[in-house]
């Protein structure tokens, strides 16, 4: 026989949904894709390049399953609108990466090695975040806080190695490929910038919860 407790939980009381479990894996998924990236483009390992065009950390999923959950759930931990940000934000970061890897390769850029720097930035970016959100599951509001700065003030300084990429790619002869490091360039920095607006919404939920 059943304990009434279990029952009562099952039948009235709604499901609950650890939603800080859950950003917490998507985060480690995009940490995971941002690894491979770096693995892609520096290491030159194609398989990690197929890693990432095929999502095999499922970085989709989870969002697509965090969606889900939020769109069910009766209660959260913090307003609808926090979690669906940190969960987009994050969506949005995968979504980028994807769409740098097939751009250099519509360009014909295989060696990325001039990139070494910057794209260890965004590797060390994906890094911080995701132990952000894993402070946050474990309710370390001081740590959570902390590395969400952290993530903005690396993605700040991406702005600077930026620019210094930038002028050496201005120095250049070949119009055309300049026109296409630009354009990666372009990319890569967007990156940044959804890692330092993902880090924002974490500090926000940080904020609520504090």
């Amino acid at each position: 026989m059943k304990n009434p407790l279990d029952l009562l939980k099952q039948y009235i009381l709604p499901e609950e949904i650890d939603f800080f479990k859950e950003l917490r894996r998507q985060a480690e998924a995009t940490r995971d894709t941002m690894d491979d990236l770096y693995r892609c483009f520096i290491e030159g390992r194609e398989q990690s390049c197929q890693a990432v065009l095929a999502d095999e950390h499922r970085a989709c999923e989870l969002k697509e399953g965090n969606m889900h959950d939020l769109g069910r759930a009766f209660i959260t931990p913090v307003d609808r609108e926090a979690i669906f940000r940190a969960i987009t934000h994050l969506d949005w970061i995968v979504i980028s990466v994807k769409h740098l890897v097939m751009e250099t390769r519509a360009y014909g850029l295989d060696n990325m090695q001039e990139y070494k720097e910057i794209l260890l930035e965004l590797r060390n970016c994906a890094d911080l975040l995701c132990r952000g959100f894993s402070a946050l599951e474990k309710k370390d509001l001081a740590q959570t806080a902390k590395k969400a700065e952290a993530t903005r003030e690396l993605a700040h300084k991406m702005t600077e190695t930026y620019v210094r990429a930038m002028a050496r790619v201005a120095e250049g002869d070949d119009i055309h490929l300049m026109f296409k490091h630009r354009e990666v360039l372009s990319q890569i920095k967007s990156i940044g910038k959804r890692f330092h607006v993902a880090a924002n919404t974490l500090q926000d939920i940080t904020m609520k919860l504090g």
